[in-house]
């Protein structure tokens, strides 16, 4: 085998342009490639961090009634009290007690049907990043003082601004009309047309107090500090054992199609890998036929002198995995460059979507910043290999073919 590898190895060099070309085409679809997989493991690591660590949380906790009626009377009683447990737990970095209810929010101008969110903002700035999102005025304080933090479309809708008061009625759990009276602190643009344009944030305790529930919640949202499948896996064992009457679902049970769209990332790639190297094999296919035509009377003559059909293909596929080489040497240069560039300064499209992504609920950031795992340079770095081999096995196998007494003769 290493008389065929030297043999290859000075075939390759003797037509010098061509295979410097393929190789290079091979590298720069190599480049493309990686480039691609960091931006999109970005994005996907992105739309976790989003969907999953500030919004859906590792682990929710309900009434196991809650998730399927959503109906305001299910709700996990004690709420302090598990809260406490909670925060307790080993392996627990945030946990933020929820609470909801649907109102009628009205002001000078207008009124509306709106979804009033409870939450403790200290708590919840430390798991989401609604807070952030401010446009106008200021955030929930810590302690309850009937504010109000409106979606800037609902706020365009009733016409109101910060500083204004709004009049919010609904129906107590007691089956009362509970109403009262919130001072607009300020607006958030989330890009999320539900939040956006219904979602009204005020603090939990004012929402218990609006809707009669004492010291209940809807819903607890935790994170861990492992937030790998296993951990949160874990985790939600943990948290079960110490709420046996309440509903404990990971995220991915709680929300499937979130489920479902991130996993689809390794699909995304060999998307890309698939699409890139189907035009790197017509190239390598393309040399290694072309240098099995020219090479006819040549090969012939190994034929003649008892080259074994198996070592002249062989022969031919060492010399596709040398331009494979010398390719993933080229690609891995290039597209270490591409990676450093998609970590450090991104791709900028703030200026197409000031506010961000919007997709499924949840904002992205429009700089979009590569993400860079070895599991996506190695199925590069393979896809570069399999594709050399693949597309070299016809002219081999035609190499392989070759009658001595026919090759001689060519011309």
């Amino acid at each position: 085998m290493r008389f065929l590898a030297s043999i290859a190895w000075r075939n390759l060099w003797r037509q010098k342009r061509r295979s410097l070309i393929t190789a290079g085409g091979m590298a720069v679809g190599m480049t493309l490639c990686m480039a691609l997989i960091a931006l999109m493991d970005g994005m996907f690591a992105d739309m976790f961090r989003v969907m999953v660590e500030q919004q859906l949380g590792h682990v929710q906790v309900h009434n196991p009634e809650y998730p399927g009626k959503r109906v305001m009377y299910d709700t996990i009683e004690d709420a302090s009290a598990v809260v406490a447990s909670l925060d307790a737990l080993d392996g627990t970095v945030a946990v933020a007690p929820r609470a909801f209810g649907a109102a009628l929010l009205g002001g000078e101008a207008g009124s509306t049907g709106v979804q009033l969110q409870g939450i403790e903002p200290e708590r919840e700035s430390a798991l989401s990043s609604l807070s952030e999102r401010l446009v106008h005025g200021t955030w929930l304080a810590n302690e309850p003082d009937h504010g109000i933090v409106l979606g800037y479309r609902l706020a365009e809708k009733l016409h109101v601004d910060v500083g204004d008061s709004l009049v919010a009625v609904t129906q107590a759990t007691d089956g009362s009309m509970g109403n009262e009276i919130y001072d607009v602190v300020g607006l958030i643009q989330t890009g999320a047309a539900q939040l956006d344009r219904t979602g009204a944030l005020i603090h939990l305790a004012d929402l218990q107090e609006l809707l009669l529930l004492g010291d209940q919640v809807h819903e607890i949202t935790l994170l861990g500090a492992d937030d790998s499948r296993e951990g949160i896996a874990a985790l939600a064992t943990d948290i079960q054992a110490r709420t046996p009457d309440a509903l404990v679902q990971t995220w991915w049970q709680t929300s499937p199609p979130t489920d479902q769209m991130l996993s689809l990332r390794d699909s995304v790639s060999f998307l890309v890998l698939g699409a890139a190297f189907l035009v790197a094999a017509f190239g390598v296919f393309n040399t290694m036929m072309m240098s099995v035509l020219e090479r006819t009377r040549e090969l012939g003559v190994l034929r003649a002198i008892g080259l074994r059909p198996g070592r002249l293909i062989a022969m031919v596929l060492f010399e596709s995995i040398f331009l494979g080489v010398i390719a993933t040497a080229m690609g891995l240069v290039l597209g270490g460059l591409a990676d450093a560039w998609m970590v450090v300064y991104g791709i900028d499209l703030s200026g197409y979507m000031e506010s961000g992504f919007a997709y499924n609920g949840v904002v992205l950031e429009p700089i979009f910043y590569g993400h860079v795992r070895p599991g996506g340079i190695l199925l590069t770095v393979a896809a570069v290999f399999i594709t050399s081999v693949v597309a070299a096995l016809l002219p081999a196998w035609r190499a392989s073919r070759l009658e001595p007494v026919v090759a001689l003769r060519h011309d």
